[in-house]
């Protein structure tokens, strides 16, 4: 897990936004991977001198009412092109300049629940391929009447 997640993951717990951990953590990774290749050394083991003209790469999170804005932030002047984690995931997304670079950006939402009449949210059944009820075992009568007799001798 890299220091961007990790962040990611403290603040949403801080935020009492956990649902979003997962989501955001595929997000954030995309985001900062796309800042990484276009301006930082892609290599794993760069040499000192590859070093000289480093760019940092800020990350912050904006706690709103209807959900976190993730942000990435690096010396890049060019629009980005968005990734389909991105578009699937984020019900917004958007960049805009700054003297330095630019800024990336993107919503994440909470999944929306209906809830039952005591307020807690209603089970979604999955639609798992063996959605088929499978037939119980016919029950052995037998064995149930030793269980008992072994039970009541106690």
């Amino acid at each position: 897990m890299n220091v961007g997640a990790m962040f990611l993951r403290y603040t949403l717990a801080e935020w009492q936004r956990a649902e979003l951990a997962d989501t955001g953590e595929a997000v954030l990774s995309e985001l900062i991977n796309q800042a990484v290749m276009l301006t930082g050394v892609p290599e794993p083991s760069p040499r000192w001198v590859e070093l000289a003209d480093l760019a940092l790469i800020r990350v912050r999170l904006v706690l709103l009412e209807t959900g976190v804005i993730v942000e990435v932030a690096d010396r890049h002047k060019q629009p980005p092109t968005w990734p389909d984690v991105v578009t699937s995931l984020c019900s917004r997304w958007n960049s805009y300049p700054t003297n330095v670079g630019r800024v990336v950006w993107c919503e994440l939402e909470p999944p929306v629940y209906e809830l039952t009449e005591n307020g807690l949210p209603k089970r979604v059944r999955s639609k798992a391929v063996n959605s088929v009820r499978r037939l119980a075992a016919p029950v052995d009568v037998q064995f149930l009447r030793r269980v008992i007799e072994g039970l009541e001798q106690l």
